[in-house]
């Protein structure tokens, strides 16, 4: 036999024997998975509202459509299904957020390369800027604080120009987002 079938087996014997056993034999472990089991399928019928109703309504009325299509256009089973499915899908109307992310993905999908290179360009450069300007403050302020060359002032001030380079960078991307809208 196959591996597969073989651990489906065990597995299926494994809940016979657990399923014969009372909950006193049952181990503390095995009683909480049971416990987490019958939790886990409550919410999911909580959770999941029952709909049969409708879907059995709206079945049926596919199933009519598709048997009128298959006497009256002498349609195969197959094309009337996928006429009936294409008349009876219902459209919904998208959510603000579905409609956010299309926007989103259209502007990422029409924004320019070069747009993109000048913004991580512009990111990078002043990432350095504020590393350097804050490694320099930090270096100086250390040797004012303590008279070392690198210290707990060093960086602190490479973290303060590191987060200044940030700023910059958003700033930066701003901008040329800004101009480019403009035009």
């Amino acid at each position: 036999m196959s591996t597969s079938i073989d651990d489906k087996i065990q597995k299926f014997a494994d809940n016979m024997v657990k399923a014969s056993l009372s909950k006193d034999q049952l181990s503390y472990p095995e009683r909480m998975a049971l416990k987490l089991q019958e939790l886990q399928e409550k919410t999911k019928n909580n959770l999941k509202p029952d709909r049969k109703e409708e879907t059995e309504e709206i079945a049926g009325y596919i199933k009519e459509y598709m048997t009128q299509l298959m006497a009256e256009e002498n349609l195969s089973e197959e094309d009337a299904l996928n006429k009936a499915m294409a008349t009876f899908r219902a459209d919904r109307p998208l959510s603000d957020e579905e409609i956010r992310n299309q926007e989103r993905q259209a502007y990422y999908q029409t924004i320019d390369p070069q747009i993109e290179e000048s913004i991580g360009l512009g990111y990078a450069s002043n990432l350095f800027i504020g590393i350097v300007i804050g490694a320099i403050i930090g270096i100086f302020g250390q040797i004012l604080y303590s008279g070392e060359l690198i210290g707990i002032v060093f960086f602190l001030m490479l973290g303060l120009g590191l987060l200044l380079g940030i700023a910059l960078g958003l700033n930066k991307h701003n901008r040329v987002i800004s101009q480019n809208h403009s035009k």
